[in-house]
C-alpha cells in the first residue's frame, strides 16, 4: 500500500478523531521517544519527582521500535520526554537511524550541553527539527526558571550552534526557541534586545507560552482558568508516549510515568495501540467519563473557550492555504498569534514562509 504523505496521513488521524472512533487502522501519526529521563537541571516548572528509575534507552530496543514505527503509520519521531536528551551519548546516531527510515525527527533540549562537538554532530544527523527551551530572555529570569544553569553560557551555546548551521548554508534543522513564562510574569513578551541577540542567525521562531499543568501534579504553578466547553484529547488518537524502558505511558504529560498502557519490550506499537488500555481511554474520553481516568481527570487540555473542531477545519485546504496567504500579507499579527500558541500547536507547525 502506498505510503500517504505526512499532510495527508494528519487529515487521516484528524478523521478518526472527529468520529470518535475506539479502534484505528493507522498507528500514531508521531512518537515521544525518551533516549534517557535524566537531567541535568531542576527547573521551577518540572513536574519530574524522581519516583521513577533513572536510565537511558538501549540501542538494540530503540532499533526495534524504530524499524516497525513506519508500518505503523508513524510519520515523526521526537527523542524527547522527561529528560534532557544530549545526556544519551548515541543521540545523533538516534537521529540518523529514525531519518533514514523516512521519518522526521524533533529534539527539545535545555541547550546547556550544546558544546560546539555536540553541535557539529546534531548539524550531520540530519535531524529536521530542534526546539530549544530558554525560559527568560534575562540572567535573572531565566536562573530563577532554568535551575542550575548559566544564562551566559547557554546564550554562547546557541549563538555557535546557530552561526555553524548559517556556515554550512543548511536548511535543516528548523530551529524554534521556545520560552516558558510565568503567568505572574508582568512581562509576556520576548525582549526586543533578546531578539536582536539573534539577527542574522537562522533561526525560525521565537514563542512565549504558559507553564504546562502537568494533570494537576506540580501544583505550585499558577495556571489560567480551564474553559468551559470540553472535547476529547486528540492525543489517544495521534500520539503514543515512550519511556526510555519501553514502557509506554498515557501522554508526554507523565512524566512520572504512572500510568502504564502497554510495553515495547513484549508488545508491538499497533498491538498497544489498538490495545484493551488505549480503547478505553478513547471510549471514556468519547463518552465524557474522564474523571474516571487518573491519567486525564485533573487535567486542563480539553477544556477550551473556542470550538477546536473549527481549528482542525482550518488546516484542510482551501482554508489553509488562505491562512498562509493571511500570514503573508499580516505578519507582525501572525507573529503575536505566534508567540500565543499552547504546547500542543508547535506540533502541526509547518516551515513558516520568510
Amino acid at each position: 500500500m502506498r505510503r500517504l504523505s505526512k499532510k495527508w496521513a494528519n487529515y487521516r488521524r484528524r478523521w478518526y478523531y472527529l468520529r470518535m472512533t475506539e479502534t484505528t487502522p493507522a498507528g500514531p501519526l508521531y512518537i515521544n521517544l525518551e533516549p534517557t529521563n535524566a537531567c541535568n537541571l531542576q527547573c521551577y516548572t518540572c513536574s519530574i519527582d524522581g519516583t521513577r528509575k533513572r536510565g537511558t534507552m538501549d540501542l538494540d530496543l530503540f532499533r526495534r521500535i524504530i524499524d516497525q514505527a513506519p508500518a505503523a503509520g508513524v510519520y515523526e519521531v521526537a527523542l524527547f520526554m522527561g529528560g534532557e536528551p544530549l545526556l544519551h551519548k548515541d543521540l545523533p546516531y538516534m537521529i540518523k537511524y529514525v531519518e533514514d527510515k523516512g521519518l522526521e525527527t524533533r529534539v527539545y533540549t535545555n541547550a546547556t550541553l550544546l558544546t560546539r562537538e555536540k553541535a557539529e554532530a546534531i548539524l550531520d544527523s540530519g535531524l529536521t527539527f530542534l526546539g530549544l527551551s530558554i525560559d527568560g530572555d534575562n540572567k535573572e529570569e531565566y536562573e530563577s526558571m532554568r535551575i542550575g544553569a548559566d544564562f551566559d553560557e547557554v546564550m554562547a551555546n546557541l549563538t555557535t550552534f546557530l552561526e555553524l548551521k548559517k556556515e554550512r548554508g543548511a536548511e535543516k534543522p528548523y530551529v524554534s526557541l521556545q520560552m516558558i513564562k510565568l503567568l505572574e510574569n508582568p512581562n509576556q513578551t520576548i525582549d526586543p534586545a533578546f531578539r536582536a541577540r539573534f539577527d542574522g542567525l537562522p533561526i525560525g521562531e521565537m514563542s512565549v507560552r504558559n507553564p504546562h499543568d502537568w494533570r494537576g501534579e506540580k501544583g505550585i504553578i499558577q495556571q489560567k482558568e480551564k474553559g468551559t466547553k470540553y472535547y476529547p484529547c486528540q492525543v489517544f488518537w495521534s500520539a503514543m508516549s515512550i519511556a526510555w524502558d519501553g514502557r509506554v505511558v498515557g501522554c508526554s504529560a507523565d512524566l512520572n510515568g504512572k500510568h502504564i498502557l502497554g510495553d515495547l519490550q513484549e508488545q508491538s506499537i499497533m498491538e498497544i495501540w489498538n490495545g484493551e488500555q488505549y480503547r478505553l481511554h478513547r471510549r471514556l474520553m468519547k463518552q465524557k467519563r474522564y474523571s474516571e481516568l487518573p491519567l486525564c481527570a485533573e487535567c486542563h487540555a480539553f477544556w477550551h473557550e473556542k470550538h477546536p473542531r473549527l481549528s482542525l477545519l482550518l488546516q484542510i485546504p482551501p482554508f489553509e492555504q488562505m491562512r498562509l496567504g493571511m500570514r503573508r500579507l499580516r505578519p507582525r499579527k501572525y507573529r503575536e498569534e505566534l508567540e500565543q500558541q499552547s504546547p500542543g500547536a508547535i506540533r502541526t507547525r509547518k516551515l513558516q514562509p520568510k
